[in-house]
């Protein structure tokens, strides 16, 4: 079969650019987790899945909805499966730090602004519009193609863990949801929690941050002494952004995605940097001796290195105090499945200097689908031969669904040298990136299948 990739983009594309104005319109962010309830992740999550599943219904395909945890829209039969896995649900929004409302999609001179354009309703979008485009061409692959849509991958993807309790995994399969080339290895991942009882210090309440894989851009504090001329000095002396109001200590940084910690300025930084150098907090001086200004674990002496894997990353994602009580949230992102071990170790020398407790959430290990696997090579070949970039894959720090399955990798969208706006204020995907992802998708579903 010949496929003429530049007509089925131009025959598709106001009808992916529809769908995707309907999905980025669903405020799909998790609102409580009710496992037991119709809508496990909210009423919107459950708006974007029902979407989806009735575009795909009403397009000729079988759909399936396990319990609004995830859905499926499949296509063709055979032994094998091919999984296309992406999810509906994002990361929370700050509205006053967007240009445009974040749940609108707004085209902007060569790029599309919206919640979910890029993470990860653009790219699920791409990858459906490719399928529906086979099938239209009367393509009959040699394996059931499985497009699988999840609700909550952004806060530890209990949806593709139920939806597995009743569906087969897929026996291949690429997740829409990093960047271009390809990513054949996913660092481990970790998150832990320090807690400790804080009534002797001088901080009232703290407010920052309510994920753990996004850089915090606003801290807020009330104390019980007055600091407010020596914070108003700080502001200025540091060039920080900042404000008194309401009784509240409040600064400002710039959120990124928690995977790459460095790439964001963290407020629950700024502000313990201002306890350390005018107060005596005891807490204040935990932060200075082991967090401010580390995203590596070298001061608590967790960092390690893989010539293969990278660095490790460690996200001080949430801070909060309230009625004495203290808690901050960590995640990390970790090269060798060692560095599990490594962390506790210096998570138990800093408990016991200064006698706060921790709790390790969560560890899981890294994944790895090797360079020379048929997926590998027949994802990179689809990807160069659309591209004509000569780009090696790559491994990163962000996890993505691809972690679900033994040999799945992520797949796109972000094209190399593009900034990566994930979870950050002005999301955005280049119309272009856009386009160019449903050729990939259709060339790599095709070769993978035909």
């Amino acid at each position: 079969m010949e496929l003429n990739l530049e007509k089925i983009v131009n025959d598709y594309k106001e009808e992916a650019f529809d769908l995707l104005k309907r999905l980025v319109a669903c405020e799909s962010v998790l609102d409580e987790y009710r496992p037991d309830s119709k809508t496990p992740f909210g009423v919107e999550c459950k708006k974007a899945l029902d979407t989806l599943l009735l575009q795909a219904e009403k397009d000729g395909f079988k759909t399936l909805n396990v319990d609004n945890y995830a859905g499926h829209i499949s296509y063709g039969s055979g032994k094998e499966v091919l999984g296309v896995l992406a999810h509906l649900d994002v990361v929370p929004v700050k509205k006053e730090e967007w240009d445009t409302y974040p749940f609108e999609l707004v085209f902007k001179g060569d790029k599309m602004f919206g919640r979910g354009s890029l993470d990860d309703k653009g790219p699920l979008v791409a990858s459906y519009i490719a399928m529906k485009a086979l099938k239209d061409l009367g393509f009959k692959p040699n394996k059931e193609i499985r497009l699988i849509a999840g609700c909550d991958e952004e806060s530890g993807s209990r949806c593709l863990e139920h939806y597995f309790k009743y569906e087969k995994k897929p026996d291949i399969g690429f997740s829409p949801d990093a960047e271009f080339p390809l990513i054949y290895g996913e660092k481990a991942m970790t998150s832990y929690d320090i807690l400790g009882d804080v009534k002797d210090d001088i901080i009232l309440e703290f407010i920052c941050g309510d994920r753990y894989n996004i850089v915090p851009s606003k801290a807020m504090m009330k104390l019980k002494i007055d600091l407010k001329n020596e914070f108003i000095n700080f502001l200025k002396e540091n060039n920080y952004q900042g404000e008194i109001k309401d009784g509240y200590y409040i600064t400002y940084g710039r959120a990124s995605h928690g995977a790459f910690p460095m790439h964001g300025l963290n407020a629950a930084y700024i502000m313990f940097e201002f306890l350390y150098k005018n107060s005596d907090s005891k807490l204040a001086k935990f932060m200075n001796e082991y967090y401010l200004g580390d995203v590596y674990g070298k001061k608590l002496g967790y960092d390690m290195y893989d010539e293969e894997m990278k660095e490790l990353t460690s996200n001080l994602a949430i801070v909060m105090i309230n009625n004495n009580q203290l808690r901050i949230g960590v995640n990390c992102r970790v090269p060798l499945n060692e560095g599990f071990k490594l962390i506790r170790s210096s998570l138990d020398k800093a408990r016991n200097k200064y006698g706060y407790s921790y709790k390790v959430l969560y560890e899981n290990p890294r994944h790895y689908v090797p360079k020379d696997s048929f997926l590998v090579k027949t994802l990179m070949n689809a990807y160069k031969e659309i591209t004509k970039d000569e780009s090696e894959p790559i491994t990163i720090g962000g996890g993505t669904y691809a972690r679900e399955m033994e040999c799945a990798v992520a797949f796109g969208p972000l094209m190399p040298g593009r900034e990566d706006v994930c979870h950050i204020a002005n999301e955005y995907m280049y119309v272009e990136d856009f386009l160019n992802a449903i050729k990939v998708y259709v060339k790599a579903i095709y070769d993978l299948t035909k």
